[in-house]
């Protein structure tokens, strides 16, 4: 028998068999499987459907749920923490996190608001070595710091309809009072209304050490209040809070 009978009578015994059925079927399956796999893949088209399906239904479902629960479990968790502790930084982070999770009333502010704020920041934290004692009026108290905002708007593009801006609070006083806040807004849809672009995002370490214009400043953001320019400069005088002691010596 020569080659070409064996490799015929080999061809036909393997289509006689079913091996030659096997092979197809099996590559077929294998064909099929990797072309669904294509499909299902996130960048695929059924895959982007099912995405999108997804993302419609869970999201409304997320917004919709209270998670005041589970606040006030962690809020619990937190709390007995610094009980055990009783470390100041550690009730400083608790403090941090619950005025976090205070949810905003509204859904927009004045820059003239967020002005009182920060003056309320502060007349509580600003640093009172070198200023002068008042005790002419009855109670001691420390000489006035000057505080003021300002809006300094960014050139941009002359066709570009996104405007950017940031505000700047300064104390001559205290230079670890001073903020620089970027804001932006999208006049085709936002109007005269500003987005607060104040990058931070806090993990549990660094959330302890957040001022409380930092907190604020945060909540607003996370709660997607919009910020109106209804004044772009203020000034006034802040008088610390902190009582002085006064030597009569």
């Amino acid at each position: 028998m020569n080659l070409e009978d064996s490799i015929s009578g080999v061809i036909q015994q393997k289509l006689s068999d079913g091996t030659i059925e096997n092979i197809i079927t099996a590559k077929l399956e294998k064909g099929i499987n990797e072309a669904m796999e294509d499909l299902f893949r996130s960048y695929g088209d059924v895959g982007k459907v099912i995405k999108d399906k997804v993302k419609e239904v869970m999201i409304p479902a997320i917004e919709r749920h209270d998670f005041a629960d589970h606040i006030v479990k962690l809020d619990t968790v937190l709390t007995d923490i610094v009980n055990k502790t009783n470390l100041v930084e550690n009730q400083k982070l608790l403090e941090n996190f619950r005025e976090l999770m205070i949810e905003e009333d509204k859904k927009v502010i004045k820059t003239s608001d967020l002005f009182e704020k920060w003056c309320d920041f502060v007349a509580k934290e600003v640093e009172t070595d070198g200023l002068e004692v008042d005790a002419c009026d009855g109670e001691p108290t420390y000489e006035s710091v000057n505080c003021r905002m300002e809006v300094e708007h960014i050139e941009g593009r002359s066709w570009s309809d996104i405007k950017k801006a940031n505000i700047i609070f300064e104390c001559e006083h205290d230079e670890d009072m001073n903020f620089i806040i970027p804001i932006s807004r999208w006049e085709k849809f936002d109007g005269d209304k500003w987005d607060i672009d104040y990058s931070a995002n806090p993990d549990i370490q660094s959330l302890r050490y957040m001022s409380q214009f930092e907190i604020c400043l945060l909540r607003l953001k996370r709660s997607f209040v919009k910020l109106v320019i209804d004044d772009e400069y203020f000034d006034e005088e802040v008088t610390p809070k902190a009582e002085p002691e006064v030597s009569f010596s």
